[in-house]
Formats: structure tokens, C-alpha cells, sequence
């Protein structure tokens, strides 16, 4: 029976819920300490449009495939296909793949050949091709198969960072993380007014500001962290940000509107 809070997670919340599940004093405190003006009337802001941004979600997220699944295995493989490549390319091959390769074990027992050919459209093979094996080696000789609901051992494998191991924390065991990466990055900066590192992958006072905003909840914090990426990747760009059309407009500081 399919899941129905798939592939989006908990859409429909109030702001009144949220703030339930939300360490408000955290996030005062990461702000305050970077020194961003107007704290607390900027995190009352967010909370009061989150409920907007979660249905906005439920309206124009993207429907990938991986997205229709909590399979630890097929989580852990993705986000490590996903690394340096378009979600779309990793979509084209995504049914292949995992008909090929439906569990780590097999990755083991198939020829390293057949690895390549299947994920070669994707680039940056070499490095691909190791990580994957190495995931599978890591479930099949350390875990008896199974991918292991841990957030540092996720992260042996090569390459295999906090981003990758957090996404399979936060999409195959609904452990309420939050996402740090360009698009996630870039939105905080600019509701919050919030003075970025140049890597704010690597900080780790921004993962403790935005782990203070995920929802203690792992459907609402599946729904917040889908709803940052899409809005990233869909709204709140680079280059051209559409701000007339993004959900959280009213509160934030770089908006245009």
C-alpha cells in the first residue's frame, strides 16, 4: 500500500503545529551570535509563512522517483548518484538501476564493468563507482545487508559526506535533519539577512541554525527540507529569483515585492 504522505511528507500544518516542533531559542541564539538584525521578528516571520511554503510544496514539488521511497538501500545509492550531476540525469536512469542493482549485495556480486556502464551518463565515474561499492560493502560485510540508521557511519564510504548521510537519515528513517547545500544555504541568507561563509556546508553554526528550524517531526521535516530544495531550485535561484511567485516573500529580506 503506498504511503500517502509520499513523496512530499506532511504538507498541511499550521503555524501554530510548527512552533511545537521548532527550537525558536536556538535559532535566536545562532542568529544573535552572527549578529542579524531584528532576530526575533524575523524567526516569527518564518514560522508564521512556513505553513505556506509546506502547501507551495504540495503544489509545485518535484516528482522524482526516489521521492516515492523510504528503501533505506535505494536512498543511500541516490543521494550518492545525485552528488555533482543533475537530478534529472539521475532520473533517466534511475528504474535501471535499481532493477540492476535493487540491493547492495548485488552491486558486490555484478562485475564492476556493469556498475560503470549503467552510471556513466551521469560523469565523474571513477569517483561514483567507488563510493557506491563502498556503500555496498559497508551494508553487506558491516551491517548483514542493511544500510546502517547512523549518521557518522554513513559517512565512511569515499566521498560519502554530511549531505548525502543526512538525506538518507532524514528520507529512509525520518530522522529530522536539515539539508545544507546551495539552495537550502541561499534561502536562509536571504530571509534572515544571514551573512554566509563562503562553504556553508562546512559550518557548522549554519547546520546548527538550520537544525534548529527543522520540524522535530520526520514528515513535517521531510515537507521542510523538500520545500527549501524545490524552492532553490524552482523560486528562489541564483541568478533570476522569482520573488512575486515565492511563499515566503513577506518576510523576507531580500525580497523584491
Amino acid at each position: 500500500m503506498a504511503d500517502p504522505l509520499l513523496p512530499f511528507g506532511r504538507t498541511q500544518v499550521t503555524s501554530e503545529e510548527i512552533r511545537e516542533y521548532v527550537d525558536e531559542h536556538a535559532a535566536l541564539d545562532v542568529l544573535q551570535e552572527v549578529g542579524v538584525d531584528s532576530a526575533p521578528e524575523k524567526v516569527e516571520e518564518f514560522l508564521t509563512t512556513l505553513p505556506a511554503l509546506l502547501s507551495w510544496l504540495e503544489t509545485y514539488g518535484r516528482e522524482y522517483p526516489w521521492r516515492y521511497t523510504t528503501d533505506p538501500w535505494q536512498i543511500y545509492a541516490t543521494e550518492i548518484l545525485l552528488q555533482r550531476t543533475r537530478a534529472d540525469a539521475v532520473e533517466e536512469i534511475y528504474d535501471e538501476f535499481f532493477s540492476t542493482f535493487s540491493r547492495p549485495e548485488i552491486v558486490l556480486e555484478k562485475s564492476e564493468t556493469e556498475l560503470r556502464e549503467c552510471a556513466r551518463s551521469l560523469g565523474f565515474i571513477n569517483h561514483r563507482v567507488r563510493s557506491i561499492q563502498e556503500a555496498a560493502e559497508l551494508c553487506v560485510v558491516e551491517h548483514n545487508g542493511a544500510v546502517p540508521a547512523d549518521l557518522e557511519t554513513l559517512q565512511q564510504p569515499w566521498r560519502v559526506g554530511p549531505y548525502t548521510a543526512r538525506a538518507c537519515m532524514l528520507f529512509a528513517f525520518q530522522e529530522p535533519l536539515a539539508l545544507v547545500d546551495a539552495n537550502t544555504a541561499r534561502i536562509m541568507g536571504r530571509v534572515f539577512d544571514y551573512p554566509l561563509p563562503d562553504q556553508p556546508h562546512k559550518s557548522k553554526i549554519v547546520y546548527r541554525f538550520l537544525d534548529s528550524l527543522v520540524p522535530a517531526d520526520g514528515t513535517m521535516a521531510r515537507a521542510f527540507n523538500l520545500a527549501l530544495l524545490d524552492l532553490g531550485a524552482l523560486r528562489c535561484t541564483h541568478a533570476h529569483p522569482n520573488c512575486e511567485e515565492c511563499p515566503l516573500n513577506s518576510g523576507c529580506t531580500y525580497s523584491v515585492v
